[in-house]
């Protein structure tokens, strides 16, 4: 058996042998061999290890400048996907919204989705036509069953609802381009190609509209100047406000007033509590007895300080380093030098006895500002983002403006 096992092993070794020598002398004969495949492999090797580190060392501003791109493409087909659903008319293969689609779209947090009624031509002329521009600006016909609100219109209203007075001038300044005081109609619809895909920005490609009219009237040669802008601002915000508190208002005895559990209802819609937490605020509401019913007037002001939250929370942000609770006194305080109105002791009382979970007449951080610091942006109830369309609409503006004067 051992002479068998010598045999192989000297076979073996032989044939190795061999190929090894096989092998060197073929590396003799092309020198270059070695040195192309070797050259090859260390190439290779080298431009994907480049690419990889450029890759991973992107710069911060990089990435958030995609995330953001991604996410303003989200929100605008979101929004789109919101507006076309909630439009009752169409016309030239366009959607558009009625004053009272707006309304409902704007007080109503369910989808839905309305059947259309298509406009014949001679219809489009007369709801044009029938818009008045007055000397002095009003903008109350823009919430009647008659206006005509297109999806540039529809984006633009919505940036400036629901944001604090001074950040909407903010938006007028920064789609006032040229820098002139005034908004052009170029102006005003460079704010849609921003969120409207294959769109140019031309005011001659887009259908005139109700608002278009009270805007640049109906020759397309008026301005938006800054007090104009503040009118609208005013009137938008009050209608809108009016019908939500309207949703909300009694029927019986005051149907001028709203219950403290619709006005808890008309708060916490706002918010991104969870279902759990919503529930318990209301029901502590329901159980209130030291006040019957809130006004206008009262909710109009409760509604301006979770407009100007963002600032209400820098202001009290001392009492949160040193722990400290808030008082009733120090509360008022802040939401007057946030907003400018006075809070009724009514409502105070109210805050603090839905609030104050520890029961020792004081609100902590976690227990208001945390719930009410987060504003929802009521598309839809689109929770997906935390953003807020203002936001958008004042990134997309300012991108604008920056590539105009590069």
């Amino acid at each position: 058996m051992r002479p068998v096992r010598t045999l192989f092993s000297y076979v073996r070794y032989a044939f190795q042998s061999g190929a090894i020598q096989q092998v060197n002398q073929v590396a003799r004969r092309q020198p270059l061999l070695k040195t192309v495949i070797f050259s090859g492999t260390v190439g290779t090797t080298c431009i994907y290890l480049a690419k990889h580190y450029k890759a991973s060392c992107k710069s911060p501003e990089i990435e958030m400048e995609q995330e953001n791109s991604e996410v303003i493409k989200y929100k605008s087909s979101k929004l789109k996907e919101n507006f076309s659903a909630k439009a009752s008319l169409e016309y030239n293969g366009e959607y558009f919204m009625t004053g009272r689609d707006f309304i409902e779209a704007w007080i109503t947090d369910d989808y839905y989705e309305k059947a259309k009624i298509e406009l014949y031509d001679s219809e489009y002329e007369v709801l044009i036509n029938s818009v008045k521009v007055a000397e002095e600006p009003s903008f109350n016909m823009l919430f009647t069953s008659t206006a005509l609100i297109s999806y540039p219109d529809y984006v633009f209203l919505r940036s400036i609802l629901q944001r604090p007075d001074d950040l909407s001038v903010k938006s007028f300044q920064m789609l006032d381009l040229d820098l002139n005081g005034s908004i052009c109609i170029n102006e005003y619809y460079s704010l849609s190609k921003l969120f409207t895909k294959n769109d140019e920005g031309d005011p001659k490609k887009h259908l005139k509209t109700t608002l278009r009219v009270l805007l640049f009237d109906h020759t397309d040669d008026g301005k938006i100047t800054q007090p104009k802008f503040e009118i609208l601002l005013k009137d938008v915000q009050t209608n809108c406000l009016k019908a939500e508190f309207n949703k909300y208002r009694q029927r019986e005895n005051k149907p001028d007033m709203i219950s403290v559990q619709g006005f808890m209802r008309a708060m916490l819609r706002r918010t991104k509590v969870s279902a759990i937490q919503r529930a318990r605020f209301i029901d502590k509401s329901e159980v209130y007895t030291e006040l019957d019913a809130i006004t206008f007037t009262q909710f109009q002001s409760m509604i301006t300080l979770l407009n100007n939250f963002s600032d209400f929370e820098v202001a009290v942000r001392m009492y949160q380093i040193a722990k400290k609770p808030l008082a009733r006194g120090v509360f008022k305080r802040a939401a007057f030098i946030c907003t400018g109105e006075k809070l009724d002791d009514e409502i105070v009382d109210v805050l603090f006895y839905i609030f104050d979970e520890a029961g020792d007449g004081h609100l902590s951080h976690s227990e208001f500002v945390n719930v009410m610091k987060e504003m929802e942006t009521n598309v839809s109830s689109q929770r997906e983002k935390q953003h807020t369309i203002g936001q958008y609409f004042r990134k997309c503006v300012r991108n604008e403006m920056l590539r105009s004067y590069a």
